[in-house]
């Protein structure tokens, strides 16, 4: 008996995080079915709550806040861009490399990832969420700016691993732009990006 009730209580911190990833699951995907049908800005707390057979009590247990449920993301972690930079080979220039870490690390990441698909076009189609999202994509600007400067050989005072960076946040900025303005006609997204940053390399890294 007593093994019997070992064993039950050995389960109970699983079963308690499945539920708390349905719940979450449950969450996010009622506010994303009401963001996408009535809007961001007109739907409340409350509708998600509702719409996820939760309480919004148990709506900020999971979120701070409406917005988060946009910017959130449960299992990806940070993308640390420039992490996986400095592990690419040296003779590579900076925009190649770059071009090589979204196309082959963090592509499937994106093609996978259709809760993430789905925040970004939110993002990019609410105008009270594209300035949020600028600065989203300008956060690890200077990170890559950092990088970048270790694959030059420079210091990271140096102007060109700083607009070598600027230019490459434009280009995925603009990629993404794209992307959601012609709803994914003109291609997948990665595939976007990697043409743009190949269009970049051409230049910056021959420079």
């Amino acid at each position: 008996m007593m093994e019997v009730m070992s064993e039950e209580l050995a389960l109970r911190p699983g079963l308690r995080e499945r539920k708390k990833a349905q719940t979450y699951d449950a969450i996010m995907g009622a506010a994303l079915d009401l963001f996408e049908r009535k809007g961001y800005d007109t739907t409340t707390v409350e509708d998600i709550a509702d719409a996820a057979n939760v309480s919004p009590r148990t709506f900020f247990r999971y979120f701070d806040a409406k917005v988060d449920v946009v910017m959130h993301s449960k299992d990806r972690d940070d993308l640390g861009l420039d992490a996986y930079l400095v592990q690419r080979p040296a003779g590579e220039g900076p925009v190649e490399a770059m071009r090589h870490v979204m196309r082959d690390v963090l592509g499937p990441v994106f093609l996978g990832d259709e809760v993430m698909n789905r925040q970004i076009r939110l993002m990019l189609s609410t105008p009270s969420l594209r300035a949020m999202a600028r600065e989203h994509f300008n956060e690890h600007e200077d990170e890559l700016a950092e990088a970048f400067a270790q694959r030059l050989g420079v210091d990271e005072s140096d102007l060109r691993p700083h607009v070598i960076a600027a230019a490459v946040g434009t280009t995925l900025w603009t990629a993404v732009n794209r992307w959601v303005a012609t709803d994914g006609a003109t291609g997948d997204l990665i595939e976007m990006i990697d043409a743009g940053l190949a269009m970049l390399a051409d230049g910056l890294d021959r420079a």
